[in-house]
């Protein structure tokens, strides 16, 4: 739903066009460096003289404190230095980023969150208000189990492959007649469900096995039984049973099979973005993960151009025709309507 309006901030006439967008704003986000907004002059004490209700929020990978503040940082980067890789990994890979970008989607919930308690907030007391989002704090955020296990336990962590924190062995990833599963069965319930249904309910009256210390002692035995019985069978086979009796699995799904499972539920995660410039049919993209009976979640316009609404954002802004080309000739403006 986004429209692009691309201009030169360090122009002095971009510069000033920003500041008269800024008067009206409720919300400025900006993911520079630490200082950099200092440079173009909008800082948050910058900012509040134009518009002391907005909320500003500043998105940077260490924060805007700190020995790291102005350390640049993408979402790998973050990875590594949280902590996140040291537990993410096989011991024979070593340390592995994930295949996906957590920290970036983490960073962004988190700053919509703020943002919406701070614009509640100033619906209240009138006042704006500044936020600053760390990456690295969301690094750590996601990693809360194993944050909390190491401040509170003591426990260090370290590469877990696809168990699980509990160390339970019945909690994995298996290869089944016909492709991978994971499951996280923790509970005891679960773990005598999962044992009953494989046929090897015997176990839960063995010693070694009837109690979740016992099995993680005997992890490599009780884990080489859960491979034989469910090679048995397929995954389809497997996930229907099990899930049937309240034990958490899942076929590991390629991003194919993610995606047609979510077209398949009609929930918003899956939604038609329209057609975007260059592309011959719409295009479907990830929306959000929940939805309401009531003004649900829906696409507005197809993601846009760069620039692609320059002249749009402007004019209702007030400035004339001749105003706008005259900025687009300065190359202060993209315009990017027509490209």
């Amino acid at each position: 739903g986004k429209r692009s309006l691309c201009l030169d901030m360090k122009h002095p006439d971009g510069k000033a066009l920003v500041r008269d967008l800024i008067g009206s704003a409720d919300v400025l986000i900006h993911n520079y460096r630490s200082g950099v907004v200092e440079r173009l002059g909008l800082d948050y004490p910058s900012v509040r003289e134009i518009n002391p209700r907005i909320v500003w929020c500043s998105i940077t990978g260490f924060g805007n404190t700190g020995p790291r503040r102005g350390d640049a940082a993408y979402d790998g980067a973050i990875q590594a230095a949280s902590g996140m890789m040291d537990n993410n990994g096989h011991p024979e890979t070593g340390p592995t980023r994930t295949g996906y970008f957590p920290v970036d989607a983490m960073s962004g919930v988190s700053a919509a969150f703020a943002i919406a308690a701070a614009l509640v907030r100033r619906q209240r007391t009138g006042e704006g208000k500044a936020i600053d989002v760390s990456m690295f704090d969301a690094g750590l955020l996601l990693q809360n189990a194993a944050c909390a296990q190491y401040l509170v336990e003591g426990i260090p962590g370290g590469l877990m492959g696809n168990s699980s924190l509990s160390k339970a062995p019945s909690a994995g990833s298996f290869t089944t007649g016909d492709g991978v599963v994971l499951s996280s069965a923790v509970q005891q319930g679960q773990v005598e469900a999962l044992c009953d249904e494989l046929g090897i309910g015997e176990l839960m009256t063995d010693e070694r096995f009837a109690t979740a210390q016992a099995r993680i002692a005997n992890a490599e035995e009780f884990r080489q039984r859960l491979t034989q019985a469910l090679a048995a069978d397929t995954a389809a086979h497997w996930m229907r049973r099990l899930s049937a009796r309240g034990v958490p699995i899942s076929k590991v799904n390629t991003i194919a099979d993610a995606t047609a499972e979510a077209r398949e539920d009609r929930r918003s995660v899956l939604l038609s973005a329209g057609r975007p410039r260059g592309y011959e049919q719409d295009v479907e993209l990830i929306g959000t993960p929940f939805t309401s009976p009531i003004d649900p979640p829906a696409a507005l316009r197809p993601p846009p151009a760069l620039g692609e609404h320059s002249r749009e954002v402007l004019a209702e802004f007030g400035l004339t025709e001749e105003r706008i080309v005259a900025l687009v000739e300065q190359g202060v403006v993209i315009d990017g309507s027509a490209a």
